[in-house]
């Protein structure tokens, strides 16, 4: 039996507990109490029970609020309370439960866990035991707790040791059956002390010193996760039950105990961290509502922020993918950016303790929109396992109409009109949301309808926006002025007799004239664009009317060009092949522009130059100049050039006669055929040798048939060139008699 020496201490800090407030659940059914209190997200529990009831029928739990968390406080602000007593009055040391619920057959699994700390024949007395199964979508499960005593410290190293514990078994098929995948657990107690295998209890969580004995299993260096001074009761720090694995979408049982140990003095407690036996889930919320009529998001205009929350702190680098789906696509209809603007992808970086983290997604124009079209989006938290809850958001997103409008038309003034008052307005279609308006002057310039004092010539402009931010730019202006027209003609200088097309600004009326008598524009002169017909130069006047009345003049004159005579220039007309340059020019008076065709495929528009005939082939060229005066009005000239092959002559200055060789005979070669006559004389004037029709060169005999002596002849020689001309051209010869110098 536990000293009685203690039974009147007060069992808790006052200063730790004063701010608890515990309220019983007695009469409360346990499932409710377990949704309501302890489960986070992402768990189903059910054959829920407490000491074997599925309502709660003792004060042996229940929950609690604590606004104070700061040490030495209970770290935790809520939750669920188990207490070997009466949970409401639990620092009454000697409080037992009611109803008794004593005996080791109450909690198998605490029977199992003082069997490991050498007390299998300890009585369990005043047990609180809470069973559920349970089924995870997650892979990993734990939760918080406080473990407090008010054995604490005076039985530090005793067996009296209150024990508690929590103890997962499983896993199991839907019909309860061991299913042999993941790891089993078969009374796991996961209420142990962080990063090892110890259970929690008073003998392993303690203030480091033994204020007791009798027991074997202590241990005194955990004393990090004790709470209060070691000569009062105590507490442990907020501790993380084992994380441990198992399988999502199958079922496994948690039993959670507590009781006294061997009598029924000094109550110990566990409080159960409210929301904190979870597996992770995801939410998804938008923050922007849509900026037009209804529920639909506006292409170019909106845009929303994607918050995904987590129900935990999040790790250091923690990612998660959005799914998107529907008839939206990305990148076309919309972009994903970050807090900041800049371009994101569809996965989230969450910040290490961060429950959230968001994305901007930014509606966007595209070219092949139609006005009015919808489509759809959704957002999905990524897939983690068949059993797992998947949060979507769903938007409808609209393609606006074009924002259009109508303004009033710009205002011209003739002279002495002004000061007036105006009537402007715009108006403005397709728009989203209200349209708001703003003119640069005017009675209401905030209104769609604005009147306006116009006083001298100015400009009004307007801007319209609707609720998406799309504008519109305009402006309306008022001008003073007079009529103003020009004239023209289609043709300025014409030939004689041709007709020609006059033109003037666009205006109401027209009234054409002349300065010379034109019997053609006289049958058209009240229309824009008349016809006349000038017998020689001539200036034409328009006078117009406009659409405000005024009147305006302008004249055009119209030259009547004389016709030309052509005439060119060829030299030399007759040239060899040695040398084909022929220089041309123009020599037509009044010449103004002109075209030259010289026969060989070549042409020109100079007034003059220099043409190159082949050198190859002779041949006679028509030459055609076609010369237009200032009118365009042409005349033609044509011209010959006749290019001959050159024109040479040799004779040689020695001939040796009786000879069988070309040398034989004395007599001119020219480079073409043509007529020649020549005479041979000797020195002393004596004709010896005149040729004749069949006779063409000299043999170097006398008239007496016998050889000429030895020595120098003058020759005489008529001849036509290439020209044609009659030519002269003497000179001397040397006969040479081959052996003994000739007879």
């Amino acid at each position: 039996m536990k000293k009685i020496l203690f039974c009147l201490i007060v069992l808790l800090p006052v200063v730790a507990f004063s701010q608890i407030t515990v309220t019983s659940a007695n009469g409360q059914n346990v499932k409710t109490l377990l949704e309501s209190h302890f489960l986070g997200g992402g768990i189903e529990i059910s054959n829920v029970r407490f000491n074997g009831q599925n309502v709660v029928n003792s004060n042996q739990i229940g929950f609690f609020t604590n606004p104070n968390t700061a040490s030495p406080n209970v770290g935790l602000a809520s939750g669920i309370v188990m207490a070997s007593g009466d949970c409401v009055g639990m620092y009454n040391s000697s409080d037992n439960a009611s109803p008794a619920s004593d005996g080791r057959d109450r909690s198998l699994a605490l029977a199992y866990a003082l069997s490991d700390f050498g007390m299998s024949n300890a009585s369990l007395n005043d047990v609180a035991v809470l069973q559920f199964d349970f089924v995870a979508s997650g892979e990993y499960v734990k939760f918080d707790y406080v473990f407090a005593s008010s054995e604490y410290s005076s039985y530090v190293c005793s067996n009296f040791n209150d024990v508690f514990g929590f103890f997962i078994s499983g896993p199991y098929d839907e019909q309860g059956n061991p299913v042999n995948e993941g790891t089993p657990y078969q009374y796991r107690n996961i209420a142990v002390i962080p990063g090892t295998t110890t259970p929690v209890m008073i003998n392993t969580v303690n203030c480091g010193q033994c204020n007791n004995g009798g027991s074997n299993n202590y241990e005194l260096t955990n004393s990090e996760w004790f709470e209060t001074s070691c000569d009062m009761a105590g507490y442990t720090k907020v501790l993380s039950t084992e994380e441990v694995y198992v399988l999502p979408c199958y079922k496994y049982k948690f039993e959670l105990a507590i009781c006294d140990v061997t009598d029924h003095a000094l109550n110990s407690c566990v409080f159960l961290g409210a929301g904190s036996f979870k597996v992770d889930e995801y939410s998804l919320k938008e923050m922007i509502p849509p900026t037009g009529v209804g529920t639909a998001y506006v292409k170019g205009c909106d845009l929303d922020t994607i918050t995904m929350t987590i129900n935990r702190p999040a790790l250091e680098n923690e990612q998660h993918v959005l799914n998107f789906f529907g008839t939206a696509v990305e990148g076309e209809d919309f972009e994903l950016l970050d807090l900041n603007g800049n371009p994101a992808g569809r996965t989230l970086t969450f910040n290490e303790g961060d429950t959230s983290a968001s994305i901007i997604i930014k509606f966007k124009n595209h070219p092949t929109d139609i006005g009015g079209e919808t489509l759809e989006l959704g957002i999905a938290t990524e897939s983690i396992n068949d059993c797992a809850q998947i949060d979507t958001i769903q938007f409808s997103i609209t393609t606006p109409q074009l924002l259009e409008y109508t303004i009033s038309e710009d205002v011209v003034y003739c002279e002495n009109e002004l000061p007036k008052n105006e009537n402007v307005e715009i108006n403005v279609t397709g728009g989203i949301g209200e349209v708001t308006y703003n003119w640069s002057a005017g009675v209401t310039p905030n209104q769609a309808t604005n009147t306006v004092g116009i006083t001298q010539p100015s400009v009004i402009y307007v801007t319209a926006t609707d609720g998406c931010g799309r504008e519109v730019h305009d402006s309306v202006s008022f001008t003073v002025q007079g009529a103003t027209v020009t004239a023209s003609v289609n043709k300025q200088f014409i030939c004689e007799g041709e007709e020609v097309t006059l033109s003037a600004t666009n205006a109401v009326e027209y009234a054409w004239t002349s300065t010379i008598a034109d019997e053609v524009l006289e049958a058209n002169n009240n229309v824009r664009t008349p016809t006349a017909q000038p017998t020689t130069s001539c200036t034409y006047k328009v006078t117009i009317v406009n659409e405000n009345g005024c009147i305006a003049s302008d004249t055009v004159n119209v030259v009547v060009v004389p016709a030309i005579d052509a005439q060119l220039y060829l030299t030399p007309t007759r040239t060899s092949v040695l040398n084909t340059q022929i220089r041309f020019e123009d020599r037509t008076h009044g010449s103004f522009s002109r075209e030259w065709d010289f026969g060989n495929g070549e042409t020109s528009n100079q007034s003059s130059g220099v043409i190159v005939y082949s050198s190859t082939d002779t041949a006679t060229y028509q030459v055609r100049l076609i010369a237009y005066n200032q009118a365009n009005c042409p005349d033609t000239a044509y011209g010959t050039v006749q290019v001959v092959p050159e024109f040479s002559i040799w004779l040689p200055t020695a001939f040796t006669p009786g000879t069988d060789d070309v040398n034989a005979y004395f007599t001119p070669i020219f480079s073409t055929e043509t007529e020649y006559e020549f005479t041979i004389y000797s020195r002393n004037g004596d004709k010896i040798f005149v040729t004749d029709e069949k006779v063409r060169a000299w043999d170097g005999k006398l008239k007496d048939g016998n050889y000429a002596p030895n020595g120098s002849y003058v020759y005489d020689l008529y001849y036509r060139d290439g020209e044609g001309l009659l030519q002269r051209k003497t000179g001397t010869v040397a006969l040479i008699m081959a052996g003994n110098g000739g007879n």
